[in-house]
């Protein structure tokens, strides 16, 4: 899938924008805080239906406006393929369109309004390489289980609909916890209170034996091509492992069962975690075994890269990640997804710049840089099978929320 078009309303520092784009290479050049990666934030936002550098819809829409809305027209990437259109709309609380005035977002397909955002996601898709890639390596798990789910989201509807399940029920038991102890303050639980605890731990088993056996199976995809690419980087000298870990010794469990991802040795696993967990939980009120708490673990040749690696080692890493994403999203849909590449390549040497280029052929990518001719000096010399015909990309300069196509 390719897109042919884009249109911004109120997004960021663009009121109204409506952009024909190429299929192959687009390049959008200019001084920083000018819009360039705000372009590129709209369509990660519409493959994705989260922004990549914030979760809150409130600070995407423009300074002074209540809503914002982000549309691409695209079409199939066979000869006379077909055409659709992807929309996210956001109504701030407050918006006058809306009748109770409370915060609204929309998706829409092919300007059809979809009833949940498990069934927008996958519609189209996008991966964007950009500085906060850093993150995977220096951050905690979080950053780590997002860039996880987001990737799995994308190809496995219905684990993006557990992961929504498993996020309210944790909720409601998080808050079961908390009820309990302010009726009575610390205490040791009693039956019946530990029955309350039961049933939800019965809730949610099932869907967080879904969501671990899914994550345990797409984390051994990304350790193959991720370990491969980073050889290529690195040249063959350093080996990077790559391995889901789950809290709680289920990993363990698993491996001495001889089934790598059963769902049902997972379910009797938290099941079990999570009843001799109950006090302790109580005790600090929030639940602390589950996939909510797991980790995908980084090493190099057995170090942990975090506090071992260097900043360049912890780049090539996150290069690596990124480009194992783009391989499994190729695989799963048999079309390249969009690439996106925000002011990535000014981080990156020589190496990790030819082993980036080498995963763009044959896609439509949007690069955004400060200046034009970076293109033509840094990296046509490194890819010039990609940038061989000057019709095949577009230059555009952006200025304060202004596109000019050149």
């Amino acid at each position: 899938m390719r897109i042919r078009s884009v249109q911004l309303t109120h997004f960021r520092n663009f009121d109204g924008l409506e952009l024909e784009v190429k299929p192959s290479v687009n390049v959008f050049y200019g001084q920083n805080a000018q819009g360039k990666t705000n372009i590129l934030e709209a369509i990660y936002l519409c493959a994705c239906a989260r922004s990549h550098r914030t979760s809150k819809d409130k600070e995407l829409i423009q300074h002074g406006q209540t809503q914002y809305t982000v549309r691409l027209v695209l079409s199939s990437d066979v000869e006379n393929g077909f055409e659709e259109s992807v929309t996210l709309r956001y109504y701030d609380e407050g918006d006058p369109s809306l009748p109770a005035q409370k915060a609204k977002r929309v998706a829409e397909h092919n300007d059809v309004p979809v009833d949940k955002i498990s069934q927008y996601i996958g519609l189209f898709n996008a991966v964007i390489f950009a500085p906060e890639d850093l993150l995977l390596i220096k951050e905690g798990p979080s950053v780590r289980r997002r860039y996880l789910d987001l990737l799995i989201s994308q190809v496995r509807p219905r684990y993006f609909f557990a992961l929504q399940r498993y996020s309210k029920l944790l909720q409601q038991r998080n808050r079961t916890l908390k009820i309990i102890r302010s009726a009575k303050g610390a205490h040791g639980l009693s039956p019946e209170e530990e029955t309350e605890l039961e049933i939800w731990d019965f809730s949610m088993a099932e869907i967080a034996a879904e969501i671990v056996e899914e994550r345990l199976a797409f984390a051994e995809r990304i350790a193959i091509f991720a370990s491969g690419h980073h050889k290529r980087i690195s040249s063959d000298s350093e080996s990077l492992f790559v391995r889901y870990r789950p809290v709680g010794g289920l990993r363990e469990v698993l491996e001495d069962n001889g089934e790598p991802s059963s769902r049902s040795v997972i379910e009797k696993h938290l099941l079990a975690r999570w009843k001799a967990c109950h006090q302790e939980d109580f005790d600090k009120g929030s639940t602390t075994i589950g996939p909510h708490r797991d980790d995908l673990e980084l090493s190099l040749d057995g170090e942990g890269l975090r506090p071992f690696a260097s900043q360049g080692q912890q780049r090539s890493a996150a290069l690596a990640l990124k480009m194992a994403e783009l391989d499994i999203l190729r695989e799963e849909t048999k079309e390249s997804p969009v690439l996106l590449l925000d002011d990535v390549f000014s981080e990156l040497d020589v190496e990790r710049r030819t082993a980036l280029l080498s995963g763009l052929k044959n896609a439509q990518v949007f690069i955004t840089c400060t200046d034009r001719a970076f293109v033509s000096r840094e990296l046509v010399p490194l890819c010039p099978e990609m940038f061989f015909d000057e019709k095949a990309f577009e230059f555009y300069r952006v200025q304060n929320g202004n596109v000019i196509p050149e």
